[in-house]
Protein backbone atom coordinates (compact mmCIF):
# COMPACT_ATOMS: atom_id res chain seq x y z
CA UNK A 1 0.00 0.00 0.00
CA UNK A 2 2.85 2.48 0.91
CA UNK A 3 4.88 1.80 -1.85
CA UNK A 4 1.49 2.58 -4.42
CA UNK A 5 1.12 5.82 -2.57
CA UNK A 6 5.03 6.50 -3.00
CA UNK A 7 4.82 5.30 -6.90
CA UNK A 8 1.70 6.99 -6.92
CA UNK A 9 3.59 10.44 -6.05
CA UNK A 10 6.83 9.58 -7.58
CA UNK A 11 4.55 9.45 -11.44
CA UNK A 12 2.76 12.83 -10.30
CA UNK A 13 6.37 14.59 -9.84
CA UNK A 14 7.95 13.11 -13.11
CA UNK A 15 5.10 14.22 -15.26
CA UNK A 16 4.88 17.75 -14.00
CA UNK A 17 8.69 18.05 -14.34
CA UNK A 18 8.86 16.49 -17.55
CA UNK A 19 6.03 18.93 -18.42
CA UNK A 20 7.91 22.30 -16.98
CA UNK A 21 11.02 20.76 -19.04
CA UNK A 22 8.83 21.17 -22.18
CA UNK A 23 7.48 24.90 -20.94
CA UNK A 24 11.16 25.70 -20.40
CA UNK A 25 12.50 24.57 -24.01
CA UNK A 26 9.45 26.08 -26.08
CA UNK A 27 10.01 29.22 -24.07
CA UNK A 28 14.03 29.23 -25.10
CA UNK A 29 13.21 28.30 -28.58
CA UNK A 30 10.99 31.27 -28.71
CA UNK A 31 13.98 33.23 -28.22
CA UNK A 32 16.42 32.12 -30.67
CA UNK A 33 16.82 34.13 -34.04
CA UNK A 34 19.42 33.82 -36.59
CA UNK A 35 17.60 37.11 -37.81
CA UNK A 36 18.18 40.71 -36.97
CA UNK A 37 20.89 43.31 -36.04
CA UNK A 38 21.15 41.21 -33.11
CA UNK A 39 20.90 37.32 -33.62
CA UNK A 40 20.20 34.88 -30.92
CA UNK A 41 21.98 31.70 -32.38
CA UNK A 42 21.72 29.71 -29.22
CA UNK A 43 20.94 29.45 -25.57
CA UNK A 44 22.20 27.18 -22.84
CA UNK A 45 20.16 27.12 -19.31
CA UNK A 46 20.31 25.47 -16.34
CA UNK A 47 18.03 25.67 -13.25
CA UNK A 48 18.75 23.18 -10.50
CA UNK A 49 16.53 22.93 -7.42
CA UNK A 50 17.05 19.72 -4.81
CA UNK A 51 17.27 16.54 -7.12
CA UNK A 52 15.12 18.45 -9.97
CA UNK A 53 17.34 19.29 -12.36
CA UNK A 54 16.87 20.86 -15.91
CA UNK A 55 19.70 21.56 -18.32
CA UNK A 56 19.26 21.93 -21.68
CA UNK A 57 20.20 24.24 -24.97
CA UNK A 58 18.49 25.06 -27.76
CA UNK A 59 20.15 26.46 -31.31
CA UNK A 60 23.44 26.52 -33.19
CA UNK A 61 26.02 27.01 -30.99
CA UNK A 62 28.33 28.52 -34.28
CA UNK A 63 25.58 30.41 -35.17
CA UNK A 64 24.99 27.94 -38.49
CA UNK A 65 25.30 24.10 -38.48
CA UNK A 66 26.34 22.76 -34.88
CA UNK A 67 23.66 22.12 -32.83
CA UNK A 68 23.92 23.58 -29.36
CA UNK A 69 24.39 20.89 -26.79
CA UNK A 70 24.14 21.76 -22.57
CA UNK A 71 27.52 20.97 -22.31
CA UNK A 72 28.95 23.68 -24.59
CA UNK A 73 31.63 25.60 -22.68
CA UNK A 74 31.56 29.52 -23.32
CA UNK A 75 33.21 32.61 -22.19
CA UNK A 76 31.58 33.79 -18.97
CA UNK A 77 33.20 37.20 -19.12
CA UNK A 78 32.53 39.25 -16.06
CA UNK A 79 31.42 36.35 -13.45
CA UNK A 80 35.10 35.92 -13.73
CA UNK A 81 34.77 38.84 -10.96
CA UNK A 82 33.26 36.30 -8.80
CA UNK A 83 36.21 34.38 -8.80
CA UNK A 84 38.92 36.61 -8.69
CA UNK A 85 36.81 38.36 -5.16
CA UNK A 86 36.66 34.75 -3.71
CA UNK A 87 40.43 34.24 -4.32
CA UNK A 88 40.77 37.59 -2.47
CA UNK A 89 38.46 36.50 0.84
CA UNK A 90 40.47 33.27 1.11
CA UNK A 91 43.68 35.19 0.97
CA UNK A 92 42.30 37.35 3.69
CA UNK A 93 40.89 33.86 5.18
CA UNK A 94 44.56 33.06 5.70
CA UNK A 95 45.97 36.16 7.27
CA UNK A 96 47.51 37.31 3.80
CA UNK A 97 45.90 40.86 3.27
CA UNK A 98 42.55 42.15 4.41
CA UNK A 99 40.05 44.55 2.64
CA UNK A 100 40.31 47.54 4.68
CA UNK A 101 43.95 47.39 3.97
CA UNK A 102 44.80 49.68 1.49
CA UNK A 103 46.37 49.65 -2.08
CA UNK A 104 49.11 51.56 -1.57
CA UNK A 105 50.52 48.73 0.80
CA UNK A 106 50.93 46.11 -2.42
CA UNK A 107 51.71 48.97 -5.42
CA UNK A 108 54.08 51.34 -3.28
CA UNK A 109 56.86 50.44 -5.42
CA UNK A 110 55.14 49.08 -8.39
CA UNK A 111 55.95 50.89 -11.93
CA UNK A 112 52.79 49.15 -13.55
CA UNK A 113 50.50 50.83 -11.39
CA UNK A 114 52.30 53.62 -10.35
CA UNK A 115 49.92 54.31 -7.08
CA UNK A 116 50.47 58.57 -6.84
CA UNK A 117 48.80 58.70 -10.76
CA UNK A 118 46.25 55.82 -10.26
CA UNK A 119 43.43 58.38 -9.35
CA UNK A 120 43.56 61.68 -10.15
CA UNK A 121 40.51 63.79 -9.22
CA UNK A 122 40.16 67.24 -9.87
CA UNK A 123 43.80 67.43 -9.56
CA UNK A 124 44.24 65.52 -6.74
CA UNK A 125 45.72 62.52 -6.16
CA UNK A 126 43.83 59.87 -4.37
CA UNK A 127 45.20 56.45 -5.34
CA UNK A 128 46.98 55.80 -1.91
CA UNK A 129 43.52 55.89 -0.28
CA UNK A 130 42.12 53.09 -2.11
CA UNK A 131 41.46 50.12 -0.39
CA UNK A 132 40.61 46.29 -1.49
CA UNK A 133 36.98 46.61 -0.28
CA UNK A 134 36.23 49.75 -2.14
CA UNK A 135 38.20 47.42 -5.39
CA UNK A 136 35.66 44.57 -5.41
CA UNK A 137 32.73 46.96 -4.50
CA UNK A 138 33.33 49.52 -7.55
CA UNK A 139 33.53 52.09 -5.44
CA UNK A 140 36.92 53.44 -5.90
CA UNK A 141 35.56 55.98 -8.79
CA UNK A 142 38.14 54.73 -11.32
CA UNK A 143 37.42 55.03 -15.02
CA UNK A 144 37.43 52.07 -16.92
CA UNK A 145 38.82 51.21 -20.00
CA UNK A 146 35.97 49.36 -22.20
CA UNK A 147 33.96 51.95 -21.62
CA UNK A 148 35.14 54.99 -21.19
CA UNK A 149 37.50 55.21 -23.47
CA UNK A 150 35.39 52.74 -25.78
CA UNK A 151 36.16 53.96 -28.86
CA UNK A 152 40.06 54.33 -28.74
CA UNK A 153 40.13 50.75 -27.48
CA UNK A 154 37.61 48.71 -29.83
CA UNK A 155 39.29 50.86 -32.67
CA UNK A 156 42.76 49.08 -31.78
CA UNK A 157 41.28 45.76 -30.93
CA UNK A 158 39.97 45.42 -34.67
CA UNK A 159 42.98 46.64 -36.01
CA UNK A 160 44.78 44.32 -34.02
CA UNK A 161 42.47 41.31 -33.93
CA UNK A 162 45.01 38.70 -32.51
CA UNK A 163 47.00 41.32 -30.24
CA UNK A 164 47.92 39.10 -26.76
CA UNK A 165 47.41 40.90 -23.54
CA UNK A 166 48.52 41.11 -20.30
CA UNK A 167 48.32 43.08 -16.97
CA UNK A 168 51.31 44.82 -17.58
CA UNK A 169 49.78 46.29 -21.12
CA UNK A 170 45.93 47.15 -19.91
CA UNK A 171 47.60 48.75 -17.23
CA UNK A 172 49.51 50.97 -19.68
CA UNK A 173 46.91 51.37 -21.70
CA UNK A 174 45.05 53.07 -19.05
CA UNK A 175 47.35 55.68 -18.63
CA UNK A 176 48.18 56.07 -22.45
CA UNK A 177 44.05 56.98 -22.83
CA UNK A 178 45.16 59.49 -19.44
CA UNK A 179 41.96 57.27 -17.62
CA UNK A 180 43.49 58.37 -14.54
CA UNK A 181 42.36 61.74 -14.87
CA UNK A 182 39.16 61.04 -15.92
CA UNK A 183 37.68 59.37 -12.35
CA UNK A 184 34.23 59.78 -11.26
CA UNK A 185 34.55 60.81 -8.06
CA UNK A 186 36.47 60.38 -4.58
CA UNK A 187 36.92 56.99 -3.71
CA UNK A 188 34.09 55.55 -1.39
CA UNK A 189 31.74 58.30 -2.24
CA UNK A 190 30.07 56.63 -4.80
CA UNK A 191 29.41 53.26 -7.55
CA UNK A 192 31.02 53.01 -10.70
CA UNK A 193 31.81 49.70 -12.52
CA UNK A 194 35.32 49.52 -13.62
CA UNK A 195 37.30 46.65 -14.72
CA UNK A 196 40.36 48.36 -13.74
CA UNK A 197 39.04 47.73 -10.48
CA UNK A 198 39.63 43.98 -11.07
CA UNK A 199 42.99 44.11 -13.16
CA UNK A 200 43.65 45.66 -9.64
CA UNK A 201 42.40 42.89 -7.51
CA UNK A 202 44.40 40.56 -10.10
CA UNK A 203 47.53 41.96 -9.62
CA UNK A 204 46.98 42.09 -5.59
CA UNK A 205 46.31 38.17 -5.92
CA UNK A 206 49.58 38.13 -7.78
CA UNK A 207 51.87 39.98 -5.50
CA UNK A 208 50.09 38.18 -2.29
CA UNK A 209 50.40 34.63 -3.69
CA UNK A 210 53.64 34.87 -5.77
CA UNK A 211 52.02 32.80 -8.62
CA UNK A 212 50.06 34.23 -11.58
CA UNK A 213 46.36 34.33 -11.58
CA UNK A 214 45.26 31.39 -13.66
CA UNK A 215 47.58 29.36 -11.10
CA UNK A 216 45.48 30.47 -8.18
CA UNK A 217 41.86 30.20 -9.88
CA UNK A 218 43.05 26.40 -10.96
CA UNK A 219 44.72 25.60 -7.24
CA UNK A 220 41.77 27.61 -5.25
CA UNK A 221 38.64 27.19 -7.32
CA UNK A 222 38.66 25.01 -10.23
CA UNK A 223 40.57 21.72 -8.80
CA UNK A 224 39.05 21.48 -5.87
CA UNK A 225 35.49 21.96 -7.11
CA UNK A 226 36.78 19.48 -10.21
CA UNK A 227 35.57 22.27 -12.40
CA UNK A 228 36.93 20.32 -15.74
CA UNK A 229 35.31 22.12 -18.16
CA UNK A 230 36.78 25.47 -16.65
CA UNK A 231 39.71 27.27 -18.04
CA UNK A 232 41.48 30.87 -17.85
CA UNK A 233 41.52 31.34 -21.30
CA UNK A 234 44.85 33.06 -22.91
CA UNK A 235 46.83 32.71 -19.50
CA UNK A 236 46.62 29.06 -19.41
CA UNK A 237 46.05 25.80 -22.15
CA UNK A 238 42.42 25.36 -23.04
CA UNK A 239 40.95 22.43 -20.95
CA UNK A 240 37.51 20.69 -21.52
CA UNK A 241 35.49 19.19 -24.27
CA UNK A 242 36.71 21.96 -26.90
CA UNK A 243 32.88 22.51 -27.97
CA UNK A 244 32.47 26.53 -27.52
CA UNK A 245 30.18 28.10 -28.10
CA UNK A 246 30.36 31.14 -29.63
CA UNK A 247 29.81 35.10 -28.66
CA UNK A 248 28.33 37.59 -31.07
CA UNK A 249 28.70 41.16 -30.62
CA UNK A 250 25.33 42.15 -32.97
CA UNK A 251 26.55 39.85 -36.57
CA UNK A 252 29.70 39.51 -35.72
CA UNK A 253 31.29 36.12 -34.77
CA UNK A 254 33.51 37.53 -31.76
CA UNK A 255 34.72 34.04 -31.46
CA UNK A 256 36.75 34.10 -35.24
CA UNK A 257 37.75 37.40 -34.91
CA UNK A 258 39.18 38.60 -31.68
CA UNK A 259 41.26 37.37 -29.18
CA UNK A 260 39.80 38.54 -25.96
CA UNK A 261 42.55 38.71 -23.52
CA UNK A 262 41.97 41.94 -22.69
CA UNK A 263 39.26 40.34 -20.02
CA UNK A 264 41.75 38.78 -17.81
CA UNK A 265 40.45 39.27 -14.03
CA UNK A 266 37.46 41.24 -14.95
CA UNK A 267 36.04 38.45 -17.46
CA UNK A 268 38.58 35.83 -19.16
CA UNK A 269 37.26 32.68 -17.81
CA UNK A 270 35.44 29.89 -19.77
CA UNK A 271 32.84 27.64 -18.47
CA UNK A 272 29.78 25.18 -18.72
CA UNK A 273 26.60 25.84 -17.30
CA UNK A 274 27.33 22.70 -15.12
CA UNK A 275 30.30 23.97 -14.11
CA UNK A 276 29.33 27.63 -12.89
CA UNK A 277 26.44 25.52 -10.50
CA UNK A 278 29.40 23.63 -8.83
CA UNK A 279 30.89 26.80 -8.58
CA UNK A 280 27.58 28.76 -6.66
CA UNK A 281 27.31 25.49 -4.43
CA UNK A 282 31.06 25.69 -3.54
CA UNK A 283 30.49 29.83 -2.01
CA UNK A 284 27.22 29.15 -1.16
CA UNK A 285 27.16 25.69 0.54
CA UNK A 286 30.27 25.92 2.20
CA UNK A 287 33.18 24.26 0.15
CA UNK A 288 35.31 27.52 -0.68
CA UNK A 289 35.07 29.39 2.00
CA UNK A 290 36.66 27.87 5.82
CA UNK A 291 34.53 30.84 7.76
CA UNK A 292 30.68 32.24 7.64
CA UNK A 293 31.82 35.47 8.17
CA UNK A 294 33.73 35.43 4.51
CA UNK A 295 30.30 34.64 2.79
CA UNK A 296 28.29 37.12 5.07
CA UNK A 297 30.85 39.86 3.67
CA UNK A 298 30.98 39.05 0.72
CA UNK A 299 26.92 39.27 0.11
CA UNK A 300 26.34 42.07 2.20
CA UNK A 301 25.22 44.79 -0.54
CA UNK A 302 25.34 48.52 -0.65
CA UNK A 303 22.52 49.88 -3.24
CA UNK A 304 23.68 52.32 -5.63
CA UNK A 305 21.18 54.34 -7.70
CA UNK A 306 21.74 54.24 -11.56
CA UNK A 307 21.39 57.09 -13.58
CA UNK A 308 18.20 55.57 -15.22
CA UNK A 309 16.65 55.90 -11.62
CA UNK A 310 16.83 51.99 -11.06
CA UNK A 311 18.58 50.96 -7.60
CA UNK A 312 20.99 48.12 -8.03
CA UNK A 313 22.90 46.13 -5.30
CA UNK A 314 26.04 45.02 -5.29
CA UNK A 315 28.49 43.17 -2.68
CA UNK A 316 31.75 41.81 -3.51
CA UNK A 317 31.68 40.68 -6.63
CA UNK A 318 28.09 39.55 -6.56
CA UNK A 319 25.39 41.28 -7.33
CA UNK A 320 21.93 40.88 -6.12
CA UNK A 321 18.57 40.09 -8.40
CA UNK A 322 15.28 40.30 -7.75
CA UNK A 323 13.42 37.43 -9.66
CA UNK A 324 9.57 36.52 -8.72
CA UNK A 325 9.70 38.32 -5.49
CA UNK A 326 13.00 36.17 -4.56
CA UNK A 327 16.69 37.24 -3.68
CA UNK A 328 18.83 35.97 -5.59
CA UNK A 329 23.07 36.44 -5.48
CA UNK A 330 25.20 35.82 -8.65
CA UNK A 331 26.53 38.19 -11.84
CA UNK A 332 25.88 38.63 -15.35
CA UNK A 333 28.70 38.41 -18.10
CA UNK A 334 29.10 41.19 -21.57
CA UNK A 335 28.89 37.63 -23.66
CA UNK A 336 25.12 37.33 -22.25
CA UNK A 337 26.05 35.00 -19.86
CA UNK A 338 24.49 35.02 -15.82
CA UNK A 339 23.99 32.84 -12.81
CA UNK A 340 22.02 33.42 -10.10
CA UNK A 341 21.44 31.38 -6.37
CA UNK A 342 18.94 31.48 -4.16
CA UNK A 343 20.08 30.81 -0.55
CA UNK A 344 16.37 29.92 0.91
CA UNK A 345 15.37 27.64 -1.99
CA UNK A 346 18.95 26.70 -2.64
CA UNK A 347 17.85 27.23 -6.59
CA UNK A 348 20.74 27.84 -8.96
CA UNK A 349 19.87 29.16 -12.17
CA UNK A 350 23.16 29.50 -15.04
CA UNK A 351 22.54 30.63 -18.41
CA UNK A 352 23.76 32.60 -21.77
CA UNK A 353 22.54 33.49 -24.91
CA UNK A 354 25.84 34.27 -26.13
CA UNK A 355 24.96 37.51 -27.16
CA UNK A 356 25.76 40.80 -25.90
CA UNK A 357 22.75 42.83 -27.40
CA UNK A 358 19.90 40.05 -27.55
CA UNK A 359 16.51 41.36 -28.84
CA UNK A 360 15.19 41.07 -25.28
CA UNK A 361 15.59 41.91 -21.53
CA UNK A 362 17.84 38.90 -20.37
CA UNK A 363 16.84 39.24 -16.71
CA UNK A 364 13.02 39.51 -17.76
CA UNK A 365 13.66 36.02 -19.61
CA UNK A 366 15.45 34.40 -16.98
CA UNK A 367 12.89 35.46 -14.48
CA UNK A 368 10.52 34.01 -17.15
CA UNK A 369 12.23 30.60 -17.09
CA UNK A 370 12.53 30.65 -13.11
CA UNK A 371 8.44 31.21 -13.07
CA UNK A 372 8.71 27.57 -15.36
CA UNK A 373 10.62 25.52 -13.82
Amino acid sequence: MKFGFLFSCLLIFTTAFSQNSEGLRKLMLSRVSSEGKNPVHSIQVYISKGDSVFNEAVGYSDGKSLVAQKDNQYKIASITKTMTSVVILQLQEEGKLNVTDTITKFFADSKIVRINDLHIHKGVSYGNTITIQQLLQHRTGLADIFTDAAFRFYLNEYLNKKQEWNSEKLMNRYYKYGLNKKTHFVPDSGYYYSDVNYFLLGLIIEKVSGESLAQQFRKRIFDPLKMSQTYFEYYEPALGSGNVAHSFLGKRDITKILNTSYDWAGGGVVSTNADLATFLKGIFEGKLYKKDSSLKLMTTMLPHTLKSGRVSYYGLGLYQYTFNGEKYFGHGGFWGSIIAYNPTKKMIFCGTVNQVNPPFRTNQFVESLLSTF
